[in-house]
């Protein structure tokens, strides 16, 4: 952390500022973020063009989740672009997330800097608005997420590379390009840079607290810290930090990789840190991991885990014949010994296995069609001999059905498309409760899009509760693809043709709207954008019922038409 302030024992004010110009401006909408279902931010900052009304509250359309960032006093977050270059240095194998708006940024300049700002400055921001410096940032656990790397938080805040708050004192329009300038200096002697070092170094510095407690246009968080420090004493940072959620990604390396057919192969993938946490060691039901790899972490993919443990595990992969880049990546490229990065899935939340049906007998029906039989090869392992169980496994011929071997043949019927065999889905499912004693037929399918089609419009007809239904679906070089549609940015008016073979994710960061996403099949939400208008036609798991009404995946999800969409 600087501390050019002091210099041979004396003290000195700090440097002003020259006259400054807004590089960048951003808002941004809470969504999810990270991956984990729960975690929320609104992180995610949109460049804004054109004139964005600033009030008393901030920019409008922008939005902010944690109570203290909705106070007047953190109206507007700066952050000093020149800082990324240092992130960069610092932390290379992560360059590729060091990018302006990364740190959830509403303002770019090009000279303000933690060292040349001094709590109470005020600024000329654009022709009419005024705002002032409330605080340094503190920050917090998401920023581990955000960054994915759990020492983040704590790294922002020793190098003091932090960003700080405005409040509003009077409101403009502002765009790109307007200048800031200084107009009033209250507190020379105590820039930033001094304060975060009597935050975080010079902690017990008690006659510092007591001046700091004296200043009166810190904003009113900053304010009760240092009353309470002066009361009681330096408070715990660990919860800020670190949070209680657990930084998902971690470091594998690929220690075997064996062809089982033509198309698939099998990955098995040990952690470099295999110090895994107890409640963290074991998959639960249906278990998947999210994959990032290639170049800058380009590809995020999401695989079903054939066996094992969090500390090494079995993928069966296969090579679509359309592949988005990621399969194609992994098997041709991906060599044992070389590291990717992992995040394990979410447990299954399936009604019929978690006690509902009670004491009643189950009767379980697996619908396979290729690949997909990496879904269910652990649960059809682990199922006791008296369950009432079949196995319908699609598949181009008896060479290309990975993993046959590991099923039970009495229980197993393969449909081989070189031996004439087709799997006919109205034949295979039966109605809901055609069973003996009581019995509830489970339905598990997972496959291409057509099969899962078939599935689902057989189980609507025959009338199945979700609670006896299981789909998976990790996607392939066809999902979020579908019927055009037309997409309307409420916030800026841009209106976006979506066509047949991009979704509407590619389609927006295409056009700059840099959306983060993760597993792109619909499975955690992290792509989820607002939708103002129009119909939409819902895929993936990560949204309830009740949110479909008012938001959409947009990795997967398609309109109907036109829609008008906020993000």
């Amino acid at each position: 952390m600087s501390s050019y302030y002091v210099e041979e024992g004396s003290l000195y004010p700090a440097p002003l500022p020259p006259k400054d110009t807004v590089r960048s401006l951003r808002t941004g909408k809470v969504r999810p973020f990270g991956g984990l279902k729960g975690l929320t931010s609104a992180i995610n900052k949109q460049p804004r063009e054109g004139k964005v009304r600033l009030t008393i509250g901030g920019f409008v359309g922008d939005e902010r989740q944690y109570v203290h960032h909705k106070s007047p006093d953190n109206a507007i977050h700066q952050y000093d672009p020149r800082h990324y270059a240092q992130w960069k240095d610092t932390l290379p194998d992560r360059e590729y997330k060091f990018k302006v708006g990364a740190f959830g940024e509403n303002l770019s300049t090009e000279h303000l800097t933690e060292e040349n700002l001094c709590v109470g400055d005020k600024f000329r921001l654009g022709p009419d608005a005024i705002i002032q410096v409330t605080m340094p940032r503190q920050p917090c656990y998401k920023l581990n997420h955000r960054f994915e790397y759990k020492k983040m938080s704590s790294m922002i805040q020793s190098t003091g590379w932090t960003g700080w708050y405005y409040r509003v004192i009077q409101g403009g329009d502002i765009q790109v390009g307007d200048q800031m300038e200084l107009i009033e200096r209250i507190h020379p002697y105590w820039s930033l840079s001094r304060v975060q070092h009597i935050l975080y170094e010079d902690t017990n510095n008690m006659e510092a607290i007591r001046e700091l407690t004296q200043i009166a246009e810190f904003s009113k968080e900053f304010k009760e810290l240092f009353q309470n420090r002066l009361a009681k004493g330096t408070e715990d940072m660990n919860g800020r930090l670190l949070g209680d959620i657990v930084v998902p990604w971690r470091s594998y390396r690929l220690v075997e990789k064996t062809r089982l057919t033509p198309r698939v192969q099998r990955f098995v993938l040990r952690a470099e840190d295999e110090s895994v946490e107890p409640e963290d060691l074991e998959f639960g039901r249906f278990p998947f991991v999210r994959l990032r790899f290639g170049p800058d972490a380009k590809f995020t993919r999401a695989y079903s885990v054939v066996s094992g443990d969090m500390r090494s595990f079995e993928l069966g992969i296969a090579n679509d014949d359309n592949s988005r880049g990621g399969s194609l990546y992994l098997h041709e490229n991906l060599k044992v010994g070389n590291a990717v990065e992992v995040a394990k899935g979410h447990n299954a939340n399936i009604p019929i296995l978690n006690g509902i049906q009670g004491n009643n007998p189950t009767r379980h029906i697996f619908i396979i069609g290729g690949i997909g039989v990496t879904a269910f090869v652990g649960e059809i392992k682990i199922l006791p001999e008296a369950v009432d169980f079949e196995i319908h496994y699609a598949a181009r011929s008896r060479e290309e059905a990975a993993y046959l071997d590991t099923l039970p043949a009495e229980k197993t019927t393969l449909y081989a498309k070189d031996e004439g065999r087709r799997l006919d889905v109205e034949s295979i499912i039966p109605p809901p409760d055609d069973c003996r004693d009581n019995c509830k037929t489970m339905i598990y399918c997972c496959g291409p899009e057509p099969l899962l089609a078939a599935c689902r419009d057989v189980t609507t007809k025959l009338g199945y509760p979700q609670a006896q239904l299981h789909f998976e679906e990790f996607g392939s070089a066809t999902t979020g693809t579908g019927d055009p549609f037309e997409a309307e940015v409420r916030s800026t008016g841009d209106v976006l043709q979506v066509p047949r073979e991009k979704s509407l994710l590619e389609v927006l960061n295409d056009a700059g709207f840099e959306l983060d996403s993760s597993c792109l099949v619909g499975n955690c939400g992290t792509c989820m954008v607002e939708v103002c208008k129009g119909q939409v036609t819902h895929y993936g798991t990560a949204l309830e019922d009740g949110q479909k009404e008012t938001s959409m995946l947009s990795c997967v999800s398609r309109g109907k038409g036109r829609i008008v969409i906020d993000c």
